[in-house]
């Protein structure tokens, strides 16, 4: 138990001895023969401000939802456009028109869906003169004549113009 004792009252006084040689190793204050510094000119600076600077605007993200879309207000956001179809032919011929969407051009014979047409109706004297309503994804379009005395059918394709305020479909 002797021995214990030794060991923990060693240990402090042996921090204690050393931190006393740390102290004195430092030094202390001079003999007092030392020159005084030599005073240190000090220029003062001047104090220039500079205006805050402003960060960048954060670039706005893409819209991931429909809530996140900023439209116009001049966006009247139509989801049809106006088609006037306007046949003239000046055989005074019977005929039957029809506008449809599903069709296919292979060198130049047409293979038409007439389940898809968006309109049909007979000619009267040769005319037909109507404004229809088309859907905005509708932008390709065929329009075929077919005559009852027996004539070939014939065909035009049509197609959207972004230019055009007015969209117009003519066969003469």
């Amino acid at each position: 138990m002797k021995t214990q004792l030794i060991k923990f009252i060693s240990v402090p006084s042996s921090l204690v001895a050393f931190s006393f040689v740390a102290l004195t190793a430092c030094g202390g204050g001079g003999d007092g023969d030392s020159p005084t510094p030599a005073p240190v000119a000090v220029t003062p600076t001047p104090i220039t401000t500079t205006p805050p600077v402003t960060p960048d605007p954060e670039p706005t993200p893409d819209p991931t939802s429909l809530d996140d879309l900023i439209v116009d207000a001049d966006n009247v956001m139509q989801a049809a456009y106006m088609l006037t179809i306007n046949v003239d032919k000046s055989n005074q011929s019977r005929g039957y028109f029809s506008l449809c969407d599903d069709y296919q051009n292979q060198a130049g014979s047409y293979t038409v869906n007439f389940d898809s047409c968006l309109f049909r109706g007979p000619l009267s004297d040769g005319k037909i003169s109507k404004q229809l309503k088309i859907a905005n994804h509708e932008s390709q379009l065929i329009a075929v004549i077919w005559f009852y005395e027996g004539q070939n059918p014939q065909y035009q394709e049509w197609s959207y113009m972004t230019d055009n305020d007015e969209q117009v479909l003519t066969m003469n």
